[in-house]
């Protein structure tokens, strides 16, 4: 069978979507991979089967991946350098979702080159294609299966530069979705270059043009001008292995004064310890220890897992950390970050007393600080005159003053400004919180977990109505609702009437107090205090556990008012129709044995009995007589030429209530209560985002964004780096892109499914000029 073309494929829908992250089945098949990879990576740790596993002697270890002779015999040991000994890296990460924004990605990293907007907007800029592609961890959603791999990241790179011969390299370090698999379909991926003691030369897998060179999960880049790339494996966020900080401390004894590192690691310990996860095993705290122990100067962090684009920055320490996670999956929000974070940094231990506020040596000869850093500085509150006098004052130091301490001390003036540019975060925080409003939509984006939350509404609601039955709960007035009884005169009283349940149901209770729990228990309080903690996952689980119980009851009441209205249409239909052909077995009085009645009857027979008994006009002594005075339900009018059944010959009221309860009820709980009940999940999302920092990322993940994307273009100089972080505020649709073979033109990247005209991409913020002698750019 002939296989269909790639635009074909595209337009049909056979390509993967989004990750449906609140499909029940998936969080199922996601959860049980999560715990059963989490064993197996305690007792079965890959990092340390490929270290056993590797073949290469300790002095080949070393050796790999130096790029730093641009003039080396072999195209696999050098890095192409242009004429003014500038050589271009990509940084690409959180790839693998759907189809078109992994492609859209894949695609301009493909391109021999790329205009770009500035983030003026006023000019264009073109920027060289990279030759060498870092993928920074979480290649796949939502695990790193092998056919994921293939179907969601291997497919899109393929199609994207589509050439016989790799002509550019690929590294790349896993994060915990590449982890899930107990990273063995990574490894089979990406480590393929490690072979054998029987194979030890066997090459990478090719990837479209590119060709994966790693042998491990882990690996130290050298490149010219004295720059390092280091990427890391943590596994989980458990630990570093053994073997792997073995590696790094042979690879940091290589480094020495002066040399400059970019360390890539698969999450943002500094976020993730501003939202209460912090890195116990201190992961960040050794790796940056090991990389400064020869003094070389760790210039930038970079991470994913965080789908958005961020950059902190510490003018203490002059190091950049960003997160760039926009490689292809759903978006992540911003609107839920601070401005100023701390972050622990390692310095050297030079004496015995430690300052204030640090903690003691946890490696040999390092201690942690606490440093700041920041996403964007406020502006000092000051009058006009004395904001004009702050501005003239950096613009003669700028233009005036640093210039002639250049020339004091022999240096070369280079263009610079008094303070580093203002960090910047994507998508703006004010248009995150405007996304954040979405999730009130979470049930229309998600049906199947609606109707999950209708499935649980209508267990605990049927248990509470047979309790209704059976105990008699109300005196009959819950039965009664929409006809005797008016809607809110019953619910008000709701409360009292289902703690008379829990004191009757042992299951009733237990279903509740389960709710409960995992409501609480799902809370994702960042409090870094645990008595805080707790009191915060009490409170706010609670309070929408509370949201939920009203919620369910009263849908559950209403819909019991709405069935007992339709009740008396359905049984004067019935008597109609059973009348009408003449049936005599089936319908009959309660007391008449037929088969319907029997059926129907209540369970609760006596104190039914005893209830239409005291109706009659035998009350209780003391008591009212409240039936005898309601009103008899409204008559209905039959067909012409129906004789009106004879009470000997008809269906009992109250058994045709049950039944259209027993057949309606089901239905109208778990659909329209999932959509209600969904929604009310959605605003608490929602309220728990913008005021307490809480399920941002679930909250985003539920919305599938595959706009605004990013990744970061590295430009190596031999006196500087200069970083671009670029945009994609509109992934292209599938009727976007054209096929190959109709199109007018066709990149030198030859790919399958071709942009007619250019993606709309541009700078998230100007370029991060970063110097080799420390001083800061514009």
């Amino acid at each position: 069978m002939k296989e269909q073309s790639a635009l074909t494929q595209l337009v049909e829908g056979k390509l993967p979507e989004m990750v449906r992250w609140y499909n029940p089945n998936l969080l199922f098949r996601v959860g049980v991979r999560t715990m059963v990879s989490s064993v197996f990576g305690q007792y079965a740790d890959q990092r340390l089967i490929q270290a056993a596993t590797d073949p290469g002697s300790a002095a080949e270890i070393k050796a790999r991946y130096d790029f730093s002779n641009p003039n080396a015999a072999s195209a696999h040991q050098r890095i192409n350098v242009d004429a003014n000994g500038a050589y271009w890296i990509d940084y690409l990460s959180d790839t693998g979702d759907g189809f078109e924004s992994t492609y859209t990605m894949a695609y301009l990293t493909a391109l021999d080159s790329l205009r770009v907007n500035d983030a003026d907007g006023k000019t264009r800029l073109k920027l060289s294609h990279a030759d060498i592609l870092i993928m920074g961890g979480d290649q796949c959603y939502p695990q790193g299966s092998r056919e994921n791999y293939m179907h969601k990241l291997v497919t899109p790179f393929q199609w994207s530069l589509d050439v016989p011969v790799p002509t550019r390299k690929l590294f790349a370090i896993p994060g915990n979705h590449d982890w899930y698999d107990g990273l063995a379909a990574f490894d089979s991926l990406f480590c393929a270059s490690r072979g054998d003691r029987l194979s030890p030369d066997a090459g990478g897998t090719q990837i479209g043009g590119w060709q994966c060179q790693q042998h491990r999960s882990y690996w130290a880049l050298k490149l010219p001008h004295n720059w390092w790339i280091w990427g890391t494996d943590i596994q989980f966020s458990k630990y570093l292995d053994t073997a792997q900080i073995a590696y790094f401390e042979a690879k940091a004894a290589e480094m020495k004064e002066g040399d400059k590192l970019v360390l890539c690691i698969a999450e943002p310990s500094w976020l993730m310890n501003d939202f209460g996860q912090p890195d116990e095993e201190e992961n960040f705290f050794k790796i940056t220890a090991i990389a400064r122990q020869a003094g070389a100067k760790i210039c930038a962090v970079v991470a994913g897992d965080w789908h958005h684009y961020a950059r902190y920055y510490s003018e203490q320490l002059d190091v950049h950390f960003i997160t760039a996670g926009g490689g292809g999956s759903f978006l992540h929000p911003t609107h839920v970050l601070r401005n100023d974070i701390k972050v622990e940094w390692p310095q050297r231990d030079t004496n015995l007393s430690l300052p204030a506020g640090t903690q003691g040596p946890v490696t040999p000869g390092w201690h942690k600080e606490q440093v700041d850093i920041q996403l964007s500085k406020p502006e000092p509150k000051k009058g006009v005159v004395a904001g004009v006098a702050a501005k003239v004052g950096e613009v003669v130091e700028g233009a005036v003053v640093e210039p002639i301490e250049d020339a004091l001390k022999g240096r070369r003036h280079q263009p610079r400004i008094l303070k580093p540019q203002a960090p910047k975060c994507y998508p703006e925080r004010g248009r995150s919180l405007l996304i954040s409003l979405k999730n009130v939509f979470f049930p229309f984006m998600n049906p199947a977990f609606g109707i999950g939350i209708g499935l649980i509404y209508w267990l605990i609601t049927w248990e509470f109505y047979t309790l209704v039955e059976r105990h008699d709960i109300s005196s009959g007035e819950i039965d009664a609702v929409g006809i005797h009884t008016a809607y809110w005169d019953v619910y008000k009283y709701t409360p009292f009437y289902l703690v008379q349940g829990l004191l009757v149901s042992i299951p009733l209770a237990l279903m509740l107090l389960v709710l409960w729990g995992c409501m609480v228990a799902y809370v994702d309080s960042g409090a870094k205090n645990r008595v805080k903690q707790v009191f915060t996952k009490l409170t706010v689980g609670s309070l929408h556990f509370s949201a939920h119980v009203l919620t369910m009851f009263a849908l559950g009441l209403a819909f019991v008012m709405a069935n007992n209205l339709i009740a008396p249409k359905v049984e004067s239909y019935a008597n109609s129709v059973w009348l009408a052909s003449g049936s005599k077995d089936v319908a009959g009085s309660s007391t008449s044995g037929s088969v319907a009645n029997k059926v129907l009857e209540p369970l609760s027979q006596g104190r039914a009995q005893q209830r239409e008994m005291f109706g009659q006009g035998e009350v209780r002594q003391g008591a009212p007589n409240i039936r005898a005075q309601r009103a008899a339900p409204p008559a209905v009018a039959l067909p012409d030429g129906v004789q009106a059944p004879s009470a000997s010959n008809k269906l009992n009221t109250k058994a045709v209530r049950q039944l259209v309860g027993f057949v309606l009820y089901p239905l109208e709980i778990i659909f329209l209560g999932g959509l209600v009940g969904g929604f009310v999940w959605g605003m608490y999302w929602v309220l728990t985002g913008i005021f307490l920092r809480m399920h941002s990322e679930d909250a985003f993940a539920a919305l599938r964004i595959k706009h605004y994307k990013n990744f970061l273009r590295f430009k190596f100089e031999p006196d500087k780096l200069t970083i671009y972080p670029i945009g994609v505020d509109t992934v292209p649709g599938k009727r976007f892109w054209t096929s190959r073979e109709g199109a007018r033109h066709v990149p030198s990247s030859n790919p399958r499914l071709i942009a007619p005209h250019d993606i709309p991409v541009r700078l998230i913020e100007p370029p991060i000029v970063i110097y080799a002698d420390g001083r800061y750019a514009s």
